[in-house]
């Protein structure tokens, strides 16, 4: 007797891992669940990052290296996952002026409320507006828009 079975591929679709859910989820809201936007992570290792928000529909993501240089005001959406990476404050505030074209935002993570209101009155007293904290168990993440003329 002669069996056979013809198994037809599954299409599913990919789910991320439950940490890189769990970072992803508020980055996303934060951002503003726009796929269109061109973002930046800055990063020493960014590239699970890049691929949860690749698989998200942002196709327009880039990492970056601490200690490079970013192109001239080209991106839409910034994302620093660890502001403890960076050598200061100041250091987020210059990338982001550097970085962020027209009607930008920043996305920082913060190790507490502490460090994330010391960031927000910097930001504020440096042009940003509509700051806002999202808590999670590990950290504070904080959004802030860059207002600058087209």
């Amino acid at each position: 007797m002669l069996q056979t079975s013809v198994a037809a591929p599954a299409l599913t679709r990919h789910q991320p891992e439950t940490q890189e859910a769990d970072l992803l989820d508020p980055l996303w809201r934060l951002a503003g669940n726009r796929p269109d936007l061109r973002t930046l992570i800055v990063a020493e290792h960014g590239l699970d990052l890049l691929c949860g928000l690749i698989r998200r529909g942002c196709l327009a993501a880039t990492v970056l290296r601490l200690g490079d240089k970013p192109d001239n005001k080209d991106y839409d959406l910034l994302i620093v996952p660890q502001i403890a990476a960076l050598p200061s404050p100041d250091a987020v505030i210059r990338l982001a002026r550097r970085a962020l074209a027209a009607n930008g935002r920043l996305i920082v993570g913060t190790q507490g409320q502490r460090e994330a209101a010391a960031l927000a009155r910097r930001l504020r007293l440096n042009g940003f507006s509509a700051i806002h904290t999202t808590h999670m168990q590990s950290a504070t993440i904080l959004r802030a828009d860059l207002r600058r003329p087209s």
